[in-house]
């Protein structure tokens, strides 16, 4: 661990400390790689989130009032939240164990298991997409965001891309607007990355964390991994889902697509915390 992520952690911990006393543990991880938050694990058994913009209460109560209501009806493994700051820096959660189920993890399990793990994926995503929840502080406002963001990202873009490439971009913009207003939303995970699904192998149990991003928008969205998995295990997800909406992966690839627009701009703004230009060109250009 570098100098400067170490003297983080530090702070962040002494921050636990000062509110809720000495703290007991042997091991500790830190992450600082999530865009809105930074995560300590204290011996895989305690979380701790601090929110680097503060915590949006009124959203995290909501997010917890519909996971405790999703416990009910999954069998998924879900956060539990056992403390949550008054100054709203920082939430305590429960663990939830598990190894993170990447494409190259599910690649090395044998066939029935990767596709066992495929319907527990599919059966959760199911469940959370039925879920009736109406508040409207649970909006994501993504596809207005998208919108706004793609102004400054298109004049970025051109200083980088070939007049018939920002054509390309011009054109999936478009589509997407299009393709957005004729969606009908459902409550999503919102980022259902390889590092928030997790398998454990010792209970036959899924588990999803993050639920940060969560808010109604197209179902399509939380697939947008799946084309980076083995084909079993895609099929056994789509299969177990059950959904009649024909363009459902199709979309999905769309939402990929924007987030390599997103990367390659971010690139150009100098974000630290993603991948190469490279990668998100390939990203767009070539899924």
């Amino acid at each position: 661990m570098d100098h400067w992520k170490k003297q983080l952690m530090e702070q962040r911990l002494e921050h636990v400390r000062a509110e809720m006393g000495e703290l007991s543990f042997q091991e500790v991880e830190f992450i600082t790689t999530g865009c809105e938050k930074d995560v300590l694990i204290l011996d895989k058994n305690t979380v701790i989130a601090f929110y680097r913009k503060g915590l949006q209460i009124e959203r995290y109560n909501v997010r917890q009032e519909l996971l405790r209501s999703l416990a009910r009806r999954t069998e998924a493994v879900l956060p539990e939240c056992l403390y949550c700051s008054p100054n709203q820096t920082f939430v305590v959660e429960k663990y939830v164990p598990g190894s993170r189920i990447t494409p190259q993890y599910v690649e090395k399990k044998h066939l029935e298991s990767a596709q066992q793990i495929g319907r527990l994926v599919g059966s959760f995503l199911k469940q959370l997409h039925m879920t009736s929840e109406q508040k409207p502080v649970l909006q994501t406002g993504f596809a207005e965001d998208v919108r706004n963001d793609m102004v400054e990202g298109v004049k970025l873009l051109q200083s980088k891309l070939s007049q018939s490439e920002m054509e390309q971009v011009k054109d999936f913009l478009k589509k997407y607007d299009e393709t957005s207003a004729s969606v009908q939303g459902c409550i999503v995970h919102g980022d259902f990355h390889f590092d928030n699904i997790l398998w454990d192998e010792s209970s036959g149990r899924i588990g999803i964390i993050d639920f940060s991003e969560t808010g109604r928008e197209d179902p399509a969205l939380d697939f947008m991994y799946m084309a980076y998995y083995p084909m079993e295990f895609r099929r056994a997800v789509f299969e177990e889902y059950g959904s009649e909406d024909t363009k459902l992966y199709e979309r999905s690839q769309m939402y990929d697509r924007i987030y390599g627009l997103y990367d390659m701009i971010e690139n150009i703004q100098g974000n630290p915390r993603k991948p190469s230009f490279e990668k998100g060109y390939a990203r767009f250009f070539f899924t």
